[in-house]
């Protein structure tokens, strides 16, 4: 007779700019329950301080499993979201280097890159509809050095807008899907800016504007410096929005804000007045 094998736990690693962020969890897949979760602020940018904080924040948290998923953002990702003839799986390997290379700004020598075929739209000749996500090689070696020396192996290499994504669909599973969805995951140097159509991604960008300057333990007291950073952040996600109206004829019906930025004073104000 057969059994089915214990699920194991899994630990996902989060490196942002001023803090690290992990956890643990049990029974993934089908009911995962969180065993541990933490922040800890990171001293300085150096490998050093970012290697010691993991260290720390692992035994704090006594996360029992080696094996890490972590996920990258920043200018050295690059998501498109295009749409391709229905073809065979070795088709699709072989076209998707092609265009990848057209859609990256980088040499595709210097790349790590992977898609996914959202879904399949029979009323179009163009009608697979794809995920394309390109890095540069450099920044997942890092990444996972980093890992490594903190005493882990990297199992999964995520994107920051793929995990919200993830988190949200899972968590909002009943969510009206005729409905336009944006996602802004704030952080402290990036914003991950995605948007759904009908429960899939149509558009991911990394904007280069955090929150460096409004931190939420001093949101009551922000000044001049922390709204000017709101307003560019506002104005950005501004014409994310109409770039996306422009191509798919949607205009956004709701926004999720998530993220360390997320509490901020007068953000929920800022975004209601602007976007209505």
């Amino acid at each position: 007779k057969r059994f089915r094998s214990k699920s194991r736990n899994m630990a996902g690693l989060d490196i942002g700019t001023g803090y690290i962020k992990m956890l643990e969890i049990s029974g993934a897949p089908e009911k995962p329950s969180l065993v541990s979760f933490g922040i800890k602020k990171i001293q300085s940018s150096s490998e050093e301080s970012i290697i010691e904080a993991i260290k720390a924040l692992s035994e704090e948290l006594k996360i029992t499993v080696k094996d890490l998923s972590i996920s990258l953002s920043g200018p050295s990702v690059v998501v498109r979201v295009i749409s391709m003839p229905d073809m065979t799986d070795e088709e699709l390997k072989n076209a998707i280097r092609f265009e990848t290379e057209k859609s990256i700004p980088f040499d595709i020598n210097e790349c790590a890159f992977d898609f996914y075929v959202q879904g399949k739209d029979t009323r179009e000749k163009y009608n697979l509809k794809i995920l394309l996500a390109a890095v540069k090689t450099d920044s997942v070696l890092a990444k996972i050095k980093i890992a490594e020396e903190a005493g882990f192996r990297v199992n999964v290499i995520d994107v920051d807008s793929f995990a919200v994504t993830n988190a949200f669909l899972r968590n909002y599973a009943s969510m009206e899907s005729a409905k336009t969805i944006a996602l802004l995951n704030i952080g402290a140097a990036y914003t991950n800016l995605v948007i759904l159509n009908g429960g899939l991604i149509a558009f991911v960008r990394d904007l280069a504007t955090g929150l460096k300057d409004v931190p939420a333990e001093k949101a009551a007291e922000t000044g001049s410096g922390a709204k000017s950073t709101l307003v560019s952040l506002v104005d950005e996600i501004k014409l994310s929005f109409g770039y996306h109206e422009n191509q798919s004829g949607k205009g956004v019906d709701e926004i999720y804000i998530s993220g360390g930025g997320a509490g901020s004073a007068g953000m929920d104000e800022a975004f209601s007045e602007t976007f209505g």
